[in-house]
This record gives C-alpha cells, structure tokens and sequence, in this order.
C-alpha cells in the first residue's frame, strides 16, 4: 500500500514530468515497469539502453526514472509512474 507521503511524491513527479514522449511499445515498457518495480532503478536504466541506446525514447525514459528517483519513489512507485502516464496517453489518442 502506498502511503499518503508517498502519493504526494508521486504527484510531484508527474508534475515534474510534465508532458512526457512516451511512445507506446506495450511489451518494451512492460518489460521496463516489470524491471523497475523488481530490481530498481539502475536495472531499468540498463535495460532501456541495450534496446534505444542512443535514442530520444532512451533519453525520455532515463528522464523519467531521474525524477522519479529525485522525489524518493520507490522503484515500484516509479512503474506506477509509467503506468500513469500510458494512461494519459492512451486517452489522448482517441
């Protein structure tokens, strides 16, 4: 469960965040959420960087993580992170 400290820092990172480019390849950031919330952030990183090395999709995803981890979320607040911005996007899509 997430406390309310918590959530108050999840909410100021996505403020952070802002508009983010997140293009949605479905099973590349589920592997990355899935990563992040079991082995952190480090791991994450490493992980988008085998794959985008180099990429504005890489340099958008290490962003994200920095934030997320510059307002002490925990890795698996952080994949909650994601997931709410995939929504966001999703429904700006339609």
């Amino acid at each position: 469960m997430t406390s309310r400290d918590e959530l108050e820092n999840i909410e100021a990172a996505i403020k952070a965040i802002g508009a983010s480019k997140l293009p949605l390849l479905e099973t590349f950031m589920d592997g990355v959420q899935r990563i992040l919330a079991e082995k952190g952030y480090d791991e994450a990183i490493v992980y988008s960087e085998q794959f985008f090395q180099s990429t504005d999709l890489n340099a958008e995803l290490v962003r994200v993580m920095t934030i997320c981890r510059r307002y002490n979320l925990k890795p698996e607040a952080a994949a909650q992170v994601f997931d709410y911005l995939r929504r966001i996007q999703s429904n700006g899509k339609d």
